[in-house]
């Protein structure tokens, strides 16, 4: 397959160039890394239940997007081969096109308790190893966000064979991409620990929770940090892709004050990015939401080792100030 470049100018690979920014240096241009998903389906004249349905069918609507309105330098890799495995990113209960809304709309998350308020204190007294300790919980969340819930070692057992069918298919996907000269975002994406309580809870209890146990949230999340690493460790090196994209959809000012994310959010996202820089994986925070106050707190990771995703909820000139001469800034152009 034949290598496709963006400019006859570049003098950098774009798995160089990518890594040139993560470490800070000055690259032969500015990396393009877009995420497309549903525009695909509507460009391509498929539907959306089909793209999220059928692989086969979403890889061929992502090539007509590169080879029709690109190249790029990064593939932000999204197809989920079963979308239950994707219970690691997203832990709530989906209504999914064609089969719960009409074939065109978009995915839609349902806002309800997942997680008991009891499951904190359990986590934190397991005494499990830190791997599958983090691998039951969130197994037993898998379990019951299924369309009809299951329980027990057999369902976790399924659910984890979905997950390893995953890690398969993207190695096979992620090595496409690299024979066309394209860089991989990442081998795993997971939701933070703390940011999982927060979806798994839903909003207003983990809000409460907030007010009423927030050393119980940090210590839980804790708990839940290594496992993290060690899973991402254990993807990243057989996805051959040694970054993991880290979703802190719950951490943004949007969700928590400064000093709430300070004292009980910080710690462990602090420990997973600590942990994965000492695998040598690059960190890629998906910073949903406003993190205008959070970002002085951002220095305490190591200069020139995390990506910082913000959204346009988060003014990217501002944060280019305040903490771009630290970490790489990943975004933010809109949409439209």
């Amino acid at each position: 397959m034949q290598t496709v470049k963006a400019s006859v100018r570049d003098t950098l690979t774009a798995e160089e160039r990518l890594q040139a920014v993560i470490r800070l240096d000055v690259p032969d241009r500015v990396p393009v890394a877009p995420m497309i998903y549903y525009f695909a389906a509507f460009y391509t004249g498929i539907s959306v239940y089909e793209l999220w349905s059928e692989p086969g069918k979403y890889a061929a609507a992502i090539d007509k997007c590169f080879f029709d309105l690109g190249p790029w330098d990064v593939y932000y890799p999204i197809n989920p081969v079963n979308p239950n495995a994707y219970v690691f990113v997203l832990p709530m209960k989906i209504k999914y096109p064609g089969v719960d809304l009409p074939a065109d709309n978009i995915c839609q998350v349902i806002e309800e308790e997942i997680m008991p308020a009891d499951e904190y204190e359990s986590i934190i007294r397991s005494k499990l190893p830190p791997l599958y300790r983090y691998l039951n919980f969130m197994l037993t969340l898998a379990g019951k966000v299924q369309r009809r819930p299951t329980k027990g070692i057999a369902a976790k057992l399924r659910i984890l064979t979905k997950l390893l069918q995953q890690k398969n298919y993207w190695k096979e996907e992620f090595q496409k991409w690299q024979a066309r000269g394209v860089a991989i975002q990442h081998g795993l994406c997971a939701e933070a620990p703390l940011d999982t309580f927060s979806m798994s809870r839903g909003v207003i209890d983990f809000s409460y929770d907030l007010m009423e146990r927030p050393e119980q949230i940090r210590d839980a999340a804790l708990a839940l940090s290594d496992g993290y690493v060690k899973l991402s460790d254990y993807f990243t090196s057989r996805t051959g892709i040694r970054r993991v994209l880290v979703f802190c959809h719950r951490t943004s000012n949007d969700f928590m004050s400064p000093r709430h994310f300070k004292e009980y959010a910080l710690p462990a996202l602090k420990r997973i990015v600590d942990g994965l820089i000492s695998r040598r994986i690059t960190p890629i925070l998906h910073c949903d939401g406003d993190w205008g106050k959070n970002l002085e707190y951002l220095h305490e990771f190591p200069k020139a080792k995390v990506v910082l995703q913000f959204d346009s909820r988060t003014d990217i000139f501002r944060a280019k100030e305040i903490i771009g001469g630290h970490c790489c800034i990943f975004g933010d152009v809109p949409a439209t």
